[in-house]
C-alpha cells in the first residue's frame, strides 16, 4: 500500500497517471484522511489533461518530467496508478526516476479486473511489471462464463501455473475446483489463500496427491467426475533434471500418461496440458520429456476423437520458482554480483497471470489433438532483463552491482522456440493465440 511515514514526517507522493484510477487512488486518499500523505499532483502524457486540477492537485507534466519534478517538488514516492500501463512504460518510469525515491504501483488486476481501486493494493514495482501485459477485464468476464457450472482437476495446483491457474478458476462461475499436488505446504498454502476469499465462490477440495500414483489420482478423479483436467503437474528445472532424467520422465512422461489414461477412463471431457517452448528441437531432458508428453496428448486424441485432448505450450514466466527473475533479485538485494550464463541468451517471458488467462482462453478454444502456442512477444535478452532489475532497486549496473557470465549449463540453449517451424503457426480465434502444424514425431 501507501507506505506510512514515520515518526511523524509527511510523505510527498506524485501520481503518473490522471485518468480514472488516479482519481479513484486521490479519492481514497481523501476518505482515509491521511495527514501523512501530502499529494504533490499528477504527471499524465496525454496533452487534454494538462493544467488540469483533480481535487486540488494539478497535472503537472507529462512522464518526461519526472526527474525534474522529483527534484523541484521534493517527491518521496511515485505512485503508477494506470491500469492499462505497458511493461515499456514501467521501463522507463524505473528508469528515469532519481535514487532514493521509491516507485509503487497499482497492478491492473486490481483496479481492471475488481473494477476498484483501494490503497492497499498498491504495491512496489515486481519484476513482471517489465515483461507481463495486463489482464483484459472481458477474457475474465469470457472464461468466467465459460467456466459456469463446470468442475475443474487442476494436477500442480500448489505450484506457481497451477495456483494461478486455481486463484483465476476461483474468481469465476466454476462449480468446483479439485486440486491435486504432492507438495504437501504448497497445498497447506493454496487452501488458506482460498479460506480467506468471500463467499458464494466455487466448493475447493484440495488433495495430496502424485500423478505417478495412478490408483490415488484415479479415486480422486472418480470422487468429483471433473468436467476438465488442467494437467499443470511436470518437473521442469533444465539443469537438476540433467542429473535426473529417471525422476523427469516418471513425472513429465509417465505421469502424463497416467492422467490421460484415467481422464479416458473416467469420462473427462477435456484435458490441457501445460508445455514448454523447451519441447521444441529440445537439446534437454526436460525438454524432450514435455516433447513426449505432447505427444501422447495427439495419440490420446486420435485415440478418443469424442473428447478434447490438447496442449499449450508457452515460454518463461516471470517469478516462478526456481526461475531466473528471483535468483537475481536474491542477487541484488544482498548486493552480490549478478550471474548471468551467456551475454547472447534470450529468453521468451510472460507474466503468470497473463500466461495463465491464455491457458484458460486456449482451453475455450481448442479443437481435439491441437497445439496451441501463446503469443509471448519479443525474446527478451538475458543481460537487459538483469540490467533493467537492478535498475529498478535504484542501484547502477556494472558499479553498484557487478554482472558476471558464468557460461551456459549443461541443457541450456542460447535461443528457445516457440514452434518447430513458424511458418505453419496459424491464427486462433483469438490474436494471442496460435495452432501449431507440428511435425508427428
Amino acid at each position: 500500500m501507501v507506505d506510512k511515514a514515520s515518526n511523524g514526517v509527511k510523505k510527498r507522493v506524485l501520481i503518473v497517471g490522471a485518468g480514472t484510477a488516479g482519481r479513484k487512488v486521490v479519492s481514497e486518499m481523501r476518505k482515509e484522511s491521511r495527514p501523512d500523505i501530502i499529494l504533490v499532483g499528477f504527471v499524465d502524457d496525454d496533452p487534454k489533461k494538462r493544467k488540469l486540477t483533480i481535487r486540488g492537485a494539478k497535472v503537472l507534466g507529462a512522464v518526461r518530467d519526472l526527474p525534474r519534478l522529483v527534484k523541484k517538488k521534493r517527491v518521496d514516492q511515485v505512485l503508477i496508478s494506470m491500469p492499462s500501463v505497458d511493461r515499456g512504460l514501467v521501463q522507463r518510469i524505473a528508469k528515469i526516476v532519481p535514487q532514493g525515491v521509491s516507485v509503487k504501483i497499482l497492478p491492473s488486476i486490481a483496479s481492471v479486473i475488481l473494477g476498484h481501486v483501494d490503497l492497499s493494493y498498491v504495491r512496489d514495482i515486481d519484476p513482471s511489471d517489465l515483461i507481463g501485459r495486463p489482464l483484459v477485464k472481458s477474457d475474465q468476464k469470457y472464461i468466467s462464463d465459460k467456466a459456469k457450472g463446470k468442475t475443474f482437476l487442476v494436477t500442480g495446483g500448489a505450484g506457481s501455473i497451477g495456483s494461478e491457474l486455481v486463484r483465476q478458476l476461483y474468481d469465476s462461475k466454476a462449480k468446483r475446483i479439485v486440486v491435486v499436488d504432492s507438495w504437501e505446504e504448497g497445498i497447506f498454502n493454496i487452501t488458506e489463500e482460498m479460506g480467506e476469499k468471500r463467499a458464494g465462490r466455487p466448493e475447493l477440495r484440495a488433495y495430496i496427491a502424485d500423478i505417478r500414483d495412478k490408483r490415488r489420482v484415479e479415486d480422486i478423479v472418480k470422487r468429483w467426475k471433473p468436467d476438465v483436467i488442467l494437467h499443470a503437474a511436470a518437473y521442469k528445472h533444465v539443469p537438476l533434471m540433467e542429473e535426473n532424467p529417471e525422476e523427469a520422465r516418471k513425472t513429465n512422461v509417465l505421469g502424463t500418461r497416467n492422467m490421460l489414461y484415467i481422464a479416458a477412463r473416467c469420462g473427462v471431457k477435456d484435458f490441457i496440458l501445460i508445455s514448454t517452448d523447451k519441447a521444441v528441437n529440445p537439446k534437454s531432458v526436460m525438454g524432450r520429456t514435455k516433447r513426449d508428453a505432447e505427444l501422447l496428448v495427439k495419440r490420446f486424441a486420435k485415440k478418443y476423437p469424442r473428447r478434447r485432448s490438447c496442449s499449450v505450450r508457452f515460454g518463461n514466466v516471470v517469478n516462478s520458482s526456481g526461475s531466473i527473475v528471483p535468483k537475481f533479485v536474491r542477487q541484488i538485494r544482498s548486493r552480490s554480483p549478478v550471474t548471468i550464463t551467456d551475454t547472447r541468451m534470450t529468453r521468451y517471458f510472460m507474466s503468470i497471470p497473463e500466461a495463465v488467462s491464455l491457458v484458460l482462453l486456449s482451453w475455450i478454444l481448442a479443437k481435439n489433438g491441437q497445439i496451441l502456442v501463446l503469443d509471448m512477444g519479443e525474446p527478451v535478452k538475458i543481460i537487459d532483463l538483469a540490467v533493467n532489475l537492478i535498475r529498478m532497486h535504484g542501484l547502477e549496473p556494472h558499479t553498484d552491482i557487478p554482472i558476471r557470465e558464468i557460461g551456459a549449463r549443461k541443457g541450456e540453449k542460447i535461443r528457445e522456440e516457440l514452434a518447430y517451424d513458424k511458418r505453419l503457426l496459424r491464427p486462433s480465434e483469438d490474436p494471442r493465440i496460435f495452432i501449431a502444424e507440428d511435425i508427428a514425431s
